[in-house]
């Protein structure tokens, strides 16, 4: 009698936790490996959601200082009215509906790549009852689709410091491309490091945030301003550097860059 041998299944490759957040994505809106890898457990997993996405929650991480940048970039894109705004990313806490309530704003593109951060923006923005505003589509930052110059102004929330250098440039270039000729380009995050801020000087306190934000390092040490005439020449613009803002002793910045006619 002879005897078969069932060839052996091949053994199927153990994933890491953060990789399912990769899975189920269209080919258009693949997430991110580095934002699944990195930040699953704050802005892809339901329990971080809900955890994290809070005024009170967002204004403790910032050390205090969340309501008066939210507030001061509202103030700063109301110095316009009726515009047309394109929000790059969602952000947690109270930024998207003051937008929407306060901003001046005739219409904002909202986007995100995770359609969690998109479900959570919608609740906010019909809480709010602002929908009319709001047009809220899934899209890489990396590759908006909105054509050349289709809104006066871009705000980009605390976002660049979350980015690998590639990405960041590539969000950069997007933002001067969607932007027209005399709007602006608004940027709330991290200052640059310096000598003087003990987040900055010891190293016990920079190994913790570059632990928890692994592109932040990088982002300190950038000469952001370079970055940015760079991505404006790619897209054949220049600019000029508005009004600047810093808090908490240089440690976030909110800036305005204005594309020159």
């Amino acid at each position: 009698m002879k005897q078969t041998i069932a060839a052996a299944s091949p053994a199927k490759e153990k994933k890491h936790h953060w990789q399912i957040y990769c899975d189920g994505h269209n080919s258009q809106s693949v997430m991110p490996e580095y934002l699944a890898k990195n930040y699953w457990w704050a802005y892809l997993s339901p329990i971080g959601v809900r955890i994290f996405d809070h005024p009170f929650m967002v204004n403790r991480i910032l050390w205090g200082q969340y309501h008066k940048i939210a507030s001061d970039t509202v103030k700063l894109l109301a110095k316009e009215s009726d515009y047309t705004l394109a929000e790059i990313s969602c952000a947690y806490g109270e930024i998207i509906p003051k937008v929407g309530a306060e901003s001046n704003a005739e219409q904002v593109y909202l986007f995100d790549i995770a359609p969690i951060q998109l479900r959570q923006a919608q609740k906010k923005i019909r809480h709010n009852h602002t929908e009319d505003k709001f047009t809220v589509f899934q899209a890489n930052a990396e590759a908006i689709p909105l054509k050349d110059n289709a809104v006066d102004n871009s705000l980009i929330f605390f976002l660049l410091h979350e980015l690998p250098v590639s990405s960041r440039n590539k969000v950069l270039k997007e933002a001067f491309r969607i932007t027209k000729p005399g709007g602006r380009v608004i940027i709330a995050d991290y200052a640059p490091k310096t000598e003087t801020h003990w987040f900055h000087k010891l190293a016990f306190f920079r190994n913790i945030f570059e632990g928890l934000e692994p592109f932040l390092g990088n982002f300190w040490r950038a000469d952001l301003e370079k970055e940015l005439k760079a991505a404006a020449e790619s897209q054949g613009k220049s600019f000029k550097a508005g009004e600047k803002k810093f808090y908490w002793h240089n440690f976030y910045r909110l800036l305005e860059f204005r594309i020159d006619k």
